[in-house]
């Protein structure tokens, strides 16, 4: 399977072609639970988003991407949701990041927006903040020295794909 096929909808082009500098290979294995694309993952932050104060607690399946057998490369994409709804004291929404923020990590880099969506419910008052986050998780891996770019590059084609599944105003703010 080509490695811009996994993922659907997550990868772009470039994207594609870092992901198989990241996991060295053209084509990968994966069965139907960790194929997760965006249209699912979409679904998985708009009923985060609808669960309120347990934002943070609802479940957003990640895509797992495993190189050739016998390399045990593999990496994964994770998006997960968090929102003021679920800092509320005495009904008043909490502080939150906002704005498009980059993370690092051991071998992985992530991007935070703020979604704001019709399709969602989402406003300006109370976005949903959405982070997409690339791990690589072959411990043979170049890492953080080789790979960081590719890393950034795969996080924020997942996350201006979510953004544009949900549609979110201004793009989330992402570039193109």
């Amino acid at each position: 399977m080509a490695v811009g096929e996994a993922c659907p909808g997550l990868l772009d082009a470039a994207s594609g072609e870092a992901l198989e500098r990241v996991v060295q290979s053209s084509y990968l294995i994966r069965d139907a639970q960790q194929a997760v694309g965006v249209t699912a993952m979409g679904e998985a932050l708009e009923g985060a988003y609808r669960a309120g104060p347990k934002v943070r607690e609802a479940p957003v399946a990640p895509c797992t991407v495993t190189g050739r057998v016998g390399t045990n490369r593999s990496a994964e994409i994770r998006l997960s949701a968090e929102s003021r709804n679920a800092d509320q004291q005495g009904g008043a929404p909490g502080g939150m990041q906002t704005g498009v923020r980059e993370s690092r990590g051991e071998k992985e880099r992530g991007v935070a927006f703020d979604c704001v969506s019709s399709r969602v419910g989402s406003t300006r008052e109370v976005p949903l903040r959405i982070t997409a986050v690339f791990k690589d998780r072959w411990s043979g891996s170049d890492g953080d020295a080789a790979l960081a770019k590719d890393y950034l590059a795969i996080a924020y084609s997942a996350a201006r794909a979510v953004a544009k599944e949900l549609g979110c105003g201004d793009g989330g703010g992402l570039s193109s």
